[in-house]
């Protein structure tokens, strides 16, 4: 095999594993969904937090299931103890690679009513929107009433200093007013949010990249099978284009 035949079979190969694993994990190439949906506004959770510790704001992404994930973004996070405050926004800086704003998410399916976020001490709280203007809060097994408002805006309450959050309403919290847009390249990179979803992406990463490894496997058979019954040889390329040719050449004819 010549150099040049080498280097396209090489070529192939890595255009062919990366896409396949960026298509069936629907994440861009930096790394976050960069899906829209029609939908996002109207099923915008309604978040009620301390007066003196509003939200900046919201980003959102799109999953290819139609989830959408808010990404509710505080300037940061302030522990009673100002000695341990420090130190602790100190090592965020660190882990979050010098990003110190906290980001609590809340994802909801429009397709079946299905929301999930995190309460106190980062357990999980799954539910679903009922059509009454309840939520069944799925974890507790309980039906918590008037917790939807106008049938899809979720109302949370911020219930810790690290801003856990939960549908029970909280005493002291005053409804948030806050702007959205989606989340871009430079939100993703600057927030640190791929150390923030390393977990929720290590699933999708290991099945995306088995997959993108089947799918070039399965190509180099073709090519290998092709090979061998001398389909890739120059004789049967020339004869190939030549059958393509007279193809067209017999369309135009008969349109005449």
């Amino acid at each position: 095999m010549s150099k040049k035949w080498l280097t396209v079979w090489l070529v192939l190969n890595f255009l062919i594993f990366w896409f396949a694993g960026l298509a069936s994990s629907d994440y861009s190439l930096e790394g976050y969904l960069p899906w829209q949906s029609a939908k996002v506004n109207q099923y915008l959770p309604t978040i009620y937090s301390k007066p003196d510790d509003l939200p900046l704001g919201v980003l959102y992404t799109v999953d290819y299931d139609g989830t959408i994930s808010y990404y509710i973004v505080w300037g940061d996070e302030y522990f009673s103890n100002s000695l341990i405050d420090r130190l602790y926004r100190f090592f965020r800086g660190l882990v979050y690679s010098g990003a110190t704003q906290d980001i609590e998410v809340i994802k909801i399916n429009p397709n079946n009513g299905t929301f999930y976020f995190q309460t106190y001490g980062h357990a999980d709280v799954r539910g679903r929107i009922l059509p009454d203007g309840s939520c069944l809060w799925v974890e507790k097994n309980i039906t918590v009433p008037h917790c939807i408002e106008k049938g899809t805006h979720i109302k949370v309450y911020v219930v810790t200093w690290n801003h856990m959050l939960s549908l029970l309403p909280e005493n002291g919290t005053v409804r948030a007013h806050l702007e959205i847009r989606h989340m871009t390249p430079e939100d993703y990179v600057s927030l640190g949010m791929f150390r923030r979803t390393r977990y929720s992406m290590a699933g999708i990463t290991f099945s995306s990249l088995t997959l993108a490894l089947v799918v070039t496997l399965a190509f180099n058979i073709f090519l290998y099978t092709a090979w061998r019954l001398g389909y890739l040889n120059m004789k049967s390329q020339t004869r190939v284009i030549r059958e393509i040719g007279n193809m067209i050449k017999s369309r135009k004819v008969k349109k005449e």
